[in-house]
């Protein structure tokens, strides 16, 4: 659940992240009806209620059967709940032999069945555009990056990236990412990048 068994939620100065609750849907349901927010998540466009409401419950499992998944980011000064970030149950399709771009899956429950994979742990996050350009991506990135390397055995961690998505990317590179290929990705083309973890 990014977070190991018994820790309820890890600080940074400004913010409080701990996992996602049932009770968090209507928030996640807002930013993930925002255009401005969706275009870089996903397939691009507005979610339906319902596509949160499963993205949620998708959420919750991970912690149980992968223990990995976003957690909620709240902010100190009023408590409101301004977006999420974590370490992400992913998938990515083994390489072929016909060097075709490679597909990925968030939760690797959703990989059809008998297709070989690798299991990679994704370093995301995604914030409501009330919060944007106030260096809360940075923070709490760079808090679940410590965390990991200090607290979790991972071989590797990635960040799927989309290529139009200046901000993300600006965020990721403050911590010395690297570029490694591209991603299919719910029918959309992604970079993806991988965070030094020695």
């Amino acid at each position: 659940m990014t977070l190991l068994a018994g820790t309820e939620a890890i600080e940074t100065e400004r913010l409080v992240l701990r996992r996602i609750e049932p009770s968090d849907l209507g928030f996640f349901t807002e930013i993930h009806t925002d255009p401005d927010v969706a275009r870089y998540i996903g397939h691009g466009q507005p979610r339906p209620h319902s596509e949160t409401a499963k993205w949620l419950n998708d959420i919750l499992a991970s912690y149980e059967a992968a223990s990995l998944g976003q957690l909620a980011v709240i902010r100190k000064s009023d408590g409101a709940l301004i977006g999420r970030c974590g370490l992400s149950d992913a998938a990515i399709e083994r390489a072929q032999a016909d060097a075709a771009m490679r597909k990925a899956w968030f939760f690797s429950a959703h990989v059809p069945t008998g297709t070989a994979i690798e299991l990679v742990p994704e370093l995301g996050f995604t914030f409501g555009k009330a919060a944007w350009g106030q260096g809360f991506a940075s923070e709490a990135a760079g808090r679940i990056y410590r965390y990991v390397r200090e607290q979790r055995a991972f071989a590797a961690i990635m960040s799927v990236i989309h290529p139009e998505n200046r901000a993300s990317l600006g965020v990721a590179r403050k911590f010395g990412v690297i570029y490694i290929d591209q991603l299919e990705l719910a029918g959309r083309v992604f970079d993806r990048y991988h965070w030094p973890l020695g």
